[in-house]
């Protein structure tokens, strides 16, 4: 048996301050790549691998984004089907559409 120690992941904690809950930076790129394929609906899942494609970055970076919005409720994981059991769905969230919204006004 081999043991694999993982290294922490803290990136979150440069990508947004804990007072406000912000996605910053390719947080705030995939975000975006979500709602835009999902087209704003918080209830189209939206295949990881559609996410990986269009962000121009490693698989293993946009899991660790995907995980940051995750922590941040502004994307979520959607629950496995059996039509698309083969690599993992994706939702924005209302949150995430609002934090959006305010980054395209302000």
């Amino acid at each position: 048996m081999k043991i694999v120690r993982m290294k922490p992941r803290n990136t979150f904690k440069s990508l947004i301050t804990p007072s406000d809950g912000m996605a910053k930076g390719p947080d705030l790129k995939i975000l975006s790549i979500i709602a835009k394929l999902a087209r704003n609906d918080v209830h189209k899942e939206v295949p990881e691998t559609e996410i990986i494609a269009l962000s121009e970055l490693s698989e293993s970076e946009v899991r660790n984004h995907l995980d940051d919005l995750e922590w941040l409720h502004l994307a979520k994981e959607a629950l496995p089907k059996a039509s698309h059991a083969e690599f993992r769905l994706w939702n924005v969230t209302e949150k995430g559409l609002q934090q959006l919204s305010s980054q395209n006004t302000g």
